[in-house]
């Protein structure tokens, strides 16, 4: 539509841009939709340049970028826009280089049409990282380039019922850059997937912890006859756009691993956290309560003390972040992290959990949100200072944390 606005002025040319041609031939792709449009008007397709001429002597022209080199292809021509459709396909000096084809005449007609270049595109591919920074990302966006975010909810003419449940059959960054449009669902390469192809079921009380290839039943525990505790990263704050208050259940079986058995996310004001997460304490019936301390969040904890509550402090005692991750994700290498299957524990965010800690980097320039990675690292450091803590209860548990029980 946005090619076409222009074609009532003589010399007026627009170019659409895909990877390769086969792309744009894709049943509902922007070949076929041209056609279903301008067939039968005035308009002239031809088949071999891929171009369309409209009475004014105007084109709208398809092409291909499969290289770096293909830019040059376009060396010499003039158009007055260009769309390139999904634009993380492609690199930035392509991208660039394009700029270089846009021109128009001083004067005449066409001396009025603006110079347009324009990408859209689905979150990933090659060139996620340059193409979020240049638009999506506020602290290294290019000087006056604008960004339209899309989600599902943007695209009225879609089933969306029947579409969410196609991507149920994706991996869950997969189907935040698809179903949300999230830029920042993205691998970041600390934790690595295959560190959680085990997964537990639940039967009842009961978990089963079994290994991919793993010989007999596995591990089997009744929930309430081992350890349970739980870690809580405070945002104090009820608005849309703030951070989330994360609490994380842990159980640590007999041999010591980390077993997620919930995680909540909200987003509160102080006074309203504590209820929330004293609820949790009582559901799961844990032995203690970890508050991260920090600056305003004190507060919960302070709160939180008052109340029957067990509390201990959690402290990231000056460490940055990823250092503070450092023993999470040894346990994660170690297969000693266990989340729960895709349906064995209902109400538990999987697609939220699964994308932040796929997409962790450490670094808080990069990660968008870290909250629930940060719950992790507070576990695997209560694991890991309090020594074998499984079967017997709290005795052994770490005085680092200091708090009370």
């Amino acid at each position: 539509m946005a090619a076409a606005q222009f074609v009532h002025v003589p010399g007026y040319s627009a170019l659409i841009l895909r990877e390769n041609f086969p792309d744009l031939n894709q049943p509902d792709a922007l070949i076929p939709r041209s056609k279903e449009w301008w067939m039968g008007t005035d308009a002239k397709w031809n088949e071999r340049d891929r171009r369309w001429t409209f009475p004014s002597g105007a084109t709208i022209t398809f092409g291909y970028l499969d290289s770096d080199d293909a830019v040059f292809q376009y060396q010499g021509a003039a158009f007055q826009c260009i769309y390139i459709d999904e634009l993380t396909q492609h690199s930035e000096r392509r991208y660039r280089y394009l700029f270089s084809r846009l021109r128009k005449p001083e004067s005449g007609p066409l001396a009025a049409v603006p110079l347009r270049m324009r990408g859209g595109t689905n979150p990933g591919g090659r060139g996620h990282g340059w193409v979020r920074a240049r638009f999506v990302d506020p602290h290294t966006r290019e000087p006056g380039a604008a960004f339209v975010p899309a989600r599902l909810v943007d695209n009225p003419s879609l089933n969306a019922v029947e579409y969410e449940k196609s991507l149920q059959h994706v991996d869950p960054l997969t189907r935040a850059q698809l179903l949300d449009g999230d830029w920042n669902a993205v691998e970041g390469g600390r934790f690595r997937r295959e560190w959680f192809d085990h997964r537990y079921v639940c039967r009842g009380d009961y978990l089963i912890l079994k290994r991919p290839g793993e010989a007999g039943d596995g591990l089997i525990v009744r929930i309430w006859e081992c350890l349970r505790f739980a870690t809580c990263d405070p945002a104090a704050s009820s608005k849309r756009d703030a951070d989330y208050t994360v609490v994380s259940v842990w159980l640590v079986t007999p041999r010591n691993d980390l077993v997620w058995l919930d995680c909540e996310r909200f987003q509160a004001e102080i006074p309203d956290i504590v209820p929330r997460i004293e609820a949790v304490y009582d559901r799961w019936k844990l032995a203690f309560m970890g508050i991260e301390a920090v600056g305003a969040n004190a507060g919960v904890l302070q709160l939180a003390s008052r109340t029957r509550m067990a509390t201990r402090r959690l402290n990231p005692l000056g460490e940055d972040k990823l250092i503070r991750a450092t023993t999470a994700l040894n346990y994660a290498a170690e297969g000693r992290i266990w989340m729960p299957a895709r349906g064995a524990r209902p109400g538990f965010p999987l697609d939220d959990v699964e994308g932040e800690i796929l997409r962790y980097t450490g670094d808080q320039k990069k990660d968008a949100t870290d909250d629930i990675v940060d719950t992790v690292a507070y576990a695997a450091k209560i694991l890991s200072d309090g020594g074998a803590i499984a079967a017997s209860g709290a005795a052994s548990l770490p005085r680092v944390f200091g708090g009370r029980m």
